[in-house]
């Protein structure tokens, strides 16, 4: 476990300024800006938003991320990541250490969930903060009547964390193996538009890596029936399931580099 911690520490000190956690930061805050003009403008342009609650406000902002900008967002970010390895070589580096590839590559990958989490906080955090602003702008919204459902925002958020954990495995694992930034990004686009291609409506779309992003509105809006266990939707299961097959693929990679 400590092997793990300095692994992890390690990232943190080397990703600062990076374009990673730049990423992170000037893109929630770009979506952000992005959808409170979108409910400002309301329905009087096409693709604007209309909110007379905050249960309608926190919908639709999780609606804009969930089918393009999130899954788009974990792919960028693995690659970015593990940019900064391929760029100097210090994967050849790393197997003379004293601590196990296996502990660095686990360090990697909980940096990049941390960061996620962190890029998700804030997204939660300015989108309330947008809300007030908008309550203020737009009294008719009624949004300064009431107060934001936690219970909704938590539900959320749990399943935006679920449902990239398997595309996060798996992109963790391609920008690992292939050295070229462009390699993985083009297959997660290409992913990316099989998936949105075969839609809601495909019974096996939850089996698909790319698809729980942009599956568990659908789903949580009552838009799309997906199966489930429980609390669980089969997408959300598969992605755990998903991190857990590409984070042993890529051990067996580290092997075979050794």
């Amino acid at each position: 476990m400590s092997s793990f911690i300095i692994c992890l520490k390690a990232e943190v000190r080397k990703s600062r300024n990076s374009m990673a956690v730049w990423l992170s930061l000037a893109g929630t805050v770009a979506n952000l800006l992005l959808f409170l003009g979108l409910h400002l403008v309301g329905e009087q342009v096409g693709g604007g938003f209309s909110a007379n609650s905050w249960r309608e406000y926190i919908t639709n902002h999780y609606d804009g991320i969930a089918f393009m900008m999130l899954p788009l967002y974990v792919i960028i970010l693995c690659s970015l990541v593990f940019l900064m390895e391929h760029r100097s070589e210090m994967w050849v580096q790393l197997y003379t250490l004293a601590i196990s590839p296996r502990q660095v590559y686990l360090g990697k990958l909980a940096f990049l969930f941390l960061l996620f989490l962190g890029a998700h906080l804030l997204f939660i955090l300015g989108m309330l903060f947008s809300g007030l602003l908008f309550g203020l702008l737009r009294p008719a919204s009624g949004l300064l009547d009431g107060l934001p459902d936690l219970g909704q925002i938590a539900e959320l958020s749990a399943r935006t964390v679920l449902s990239i954990l398997g595309l996060m495995g798996l992109h963790a694992w391609l920008s690992f193996r292939f050295k070229a930034f462009i390699v993985p990004l083009l297959i997660g686009i290409l992913g990316y538009v099989v998936a949105g291609l075969l839609g809601t409506g495909w019974y096996w779309q939850f089996l698909n890596p790319y698809a729980p992003g942009f599956l568990f509105m659908p789903r949580y809006k009552g838009e799309a029936i997906i199966p489930h266990l429980g609390w669980f939707s089969g997408a959300e299961l598969m992605s755990i399931a998903y991190l857990g097959l590409f984070t042993a693929l890529a051990f067996i990679t580290l092997k075979r580099r050794k």
